[in-house]
């Protein structure tokens, strides 16, 4: 039996490092979005604008923002650099004395929460005939995201971060309820500097490759220095330099870790560890959930004890076969038993918590791939938990000496809860509302015409009329325009460019910026001298 779920965790674990990759490259669209700009989208400016502000629905590191102006020829523009605006949620640009035409703004930030976001609109000044907005748009975003090595770069340094807590937390947690000086032990020691190891070079990667993300770069931007100050001035990237000073500091623990010796060293093991737990709860979602306080402390209970527990499975299953096997060993294995009796429950409860204050209630778990993945995590836990009742009840019947196999297949199932809680981290929590084809038939003074936007949503549309004039018959319209406006947002009439595709068909296409209950005008000519205006609403989520 024992076999059979060690081989179902270590298919877990490899789904799980396999699902960090693929994870690591979606982007998180629903981290921070776009509420307003100056100009407006889809705006008709007289002149041209002094500068292109940008206001969005949560706090933004300006440090790393990126706001770029394209012609409608594709001609980057020079524009000032970005700068802070009134509060943290904005950031401004200076734009040069540009003409009339079409311009397409290009923006790309990062989250407070560390995730970067990215998105386009456009504007025209002047009255003239302009460019497709929609074109132009999706010309100029090309090279507006970063490489895939990118996004896979991120999600295995983060779960080599989190590996490399655990290993190093939850080994000294060990090596502290020992009764003898076990860190002497050469696998113990090799496995506490294997954490101290992956927690300091993830703690780089997850830094240099946030700067490269922010540029929309490759794997070599990384290394790319003149970005590493900008990354410094964020709040994940201050965490991230917090955590490589602390991976410094447990230097000294780990070469002096006689604590029977030296009084300091059972003190600064605790202290290190809550401070290194602290970078991870500082940054990412909690961080930007209100009251943050609060969220940071519920996340630092769930990721700590998770941590511990892991890090002590692994060094009992690799920490050397004395944890398992030398009596005087034994107070630091039931220490662990005790701790994890304490320590599920909070994981348990956390981590409702958590969810039903991130998600929004249980009910679109499923719904998500944050909820998804959590799902899978949940299931992995509930096996770990499962085989440490077991090994509990072996360890007060039979003593440590038969764990080694449990105690591995759980540390293979706690490898692929860590693995899992790295694709948590790149993914928004909350639902995002899906986009739906609009349809609808309108008529007006004896004119008919079905409409269909798709894929009705923010980003560029596809706008098909079919128009069936007064009576019926087929002698084609003189002529058709369409437009769209945004009245809630102050977003004034934006025309949709038609083209006949038939008689009495048209197709064309649009870029709608934000969501909203839009409001879509057609006029027909069916003859000379006569027009009809047919209008509904269009909600786009």
């Amino acid at each position: 039996m024992f076999r059979r779920v060690g081989s179902a965790a270590v298919i877990a674990l490899l789904g799980s490092i396999a699902g960090v990759a693929m994870f690591g490259v979606g982007r998180a669209d629903a981290h921070a979005g776009l509420e307003a700009s100056t100009p407006a989208a889809s705006s008709v400016l007289d002149s041209s604008p002094p500068l292109i502000a940008l206001n969005f629905d949560e706090d933004i590191e300006v440090p790393l923002a990126s706001i770029t102006l394209y012609d409608q020829n594709g001609t980057l523009l020079p524009l000032g650099s970005p700068r802070a605006g009134t509060d943290g949620s904005i950031v401004e640009a200076s734009v040069p004395t540009v003409g009339d035409g079409t311009y397409a703004v290009v923006w790309r930030v990062t989250s407070a929460d560390g995730h970067v976001v990215n998105g386009a609109f456009s504007f025209q000044i002047g009255t003239g005939g302009g460019v497709d907005s929609a074109q132009l748009i999706n010309s100029v975003l090309n090279g507006a995201r970063a490489e895939p090595g990118v996004g896979r770069g991120l999600g295995f340094a983060r779960f080599a971060s989190f590996l490399g807590a655990a290993l190093l937390i939850g080994g000294l947690f060990m090596v502290m309820t020992a009764d003898v000086d076990a860190e002497h032990a050469r696998p113990t020691r090799r496995l506490l500097w294997c954490g101290w190891v992956l927690l300091g070079v993830a703690a780089f990667a997850n830094f240099a490759l946030l700067g490269a993300n922010s540029q929309a770069g490759s794997i070599s931007d990384m290394f790319n220095t003149s970005v590493w100050g900008d990354v410094a001035g964020t709040r994940t990237g201050g965490l991230l330099l917090m955590r490589l000073g602390l991976v410094v500091a447990f230097i000294p623990v780990l070469l002096f870790v006689n604590r029977s010796q030296r009084t300091w060293w059972p003190l600064s093991v605790p202290l290190l560890g809550l401070l290194t737990v602290f970078t991870f709860s500082g940054a990412g979602h909690p961080s930007v959930t209100t009251p943050p306080a609060l969220w940071m402390g519920v996340d630092a209970v769930h990721f700590g004890a998770i941590a511990v527990w892991i890090g002590a499975l692994a060094m009992m299953a690799f920490g050397g076969r004395a944890w398992l096997r030398d009596e005087h060993l034994v107070r630091s294995v039931k220490a662990f038993s005790r701790m994890a009796t304490i320590g599920i429950p909070l994981i348990v409860i956390s981590g409702v918590v958590q969810t039903w204050k991130l998600a929004g209630g249980f009910g679109n778990l499923t719904d998500t791939t944050w909820g998804r993945i959590l799902l899978a995590k949940s299931a992995v836990a509930v096996l770990l938990v499962t085989l440490g009742g077991a090994s509990r009840w072996l360890l007060k019947h039979e003593g440590p000496g038969g764990l080694r196999r449990m105690v591995i297949t759980e540390t293979l199932c706690g490898l692929a809860v860590l693995g899992l809680a790295a694709g948590l981290v790149a993914q928004p929590p909350t639902l995002a509302e899906r986009s739906k084809v609009f349809t609808a038939s309108l008529t007006e003074a004896g004119v008919i015409v079905d409409v269909s936007i798709t894929p009705g949503r923010v980003g560029s549309n596809e706008v098909h009329l079919v128009i069936t004039p007064p009576g019926g018959n087929l002698t084609p319209v003189v002529g058709t325009t369409a437009r769209m406006s945004l009245p809630a947002r102050g977003i004034p009439s934006v025309p949709v460019t038609l083209q006949a595709s038939g008689s009495n068909h048209y197709t064309g296409s649009i870029t709608l910026p934000f969501a909203g209950e839009w409001t879509l005008e057609i006029v027909v000519e069916p003859k000379a001298n006569q027009t009809v205006l047919l209008s509904s609403a269009v909600p786009i989520p």
